[in-house]
């Protein structure tokens, strides 16, 4: 299903096709969220704990570029897991079926 589909379309496929139109945006948000989450610590990182580039990394940039990561993806699943929590509540609490597009990638 690489065409783009309208909400017409959508109603138009089977229960089968609209779960696989599902599960294919979840990976794709996914997949995006994933590649968010790289882009940022590189850029976080890198900024916060190279002071002189050059041709290889001193002990202290590697220090902090571990703890930097480290800290970084404690706070992004941190995040990540109350907001999948609060979604879930919302729904629940809404009587709505929850779909999961709120969900990204968890990195423990």
């Amino acid at each position: 299903m690489d065409q783009l589909l309208d909400v017409e379309t959508l109603k138009n496929l089977s229960p089968e096709q609209q779960e696989q139109v599902i599960s294919g945006v979840k990976q794709q948000a996914a997949l995006a969220n994933a590649q968010n989450l790289v882009t940022d610590i590189s850029e976080k990182c890198t900024n916060k704990c190279i002071t002189a580039p050059g041709s290889s990394l001193a002990s202290g940039e590697k220090q902090c570029l571990q703890r930097c990561m480290d800290r970084f993806m404690e706070s992004w699943n941190l995040v990540s897991q109350t907001l999948q929590k609060r979604l879930q509540d919302e729904m629940a609490s809404s009587g709505g079926m929850g779909g999961g597009f709120g969900q990204g990638p968890s990195f423990s």
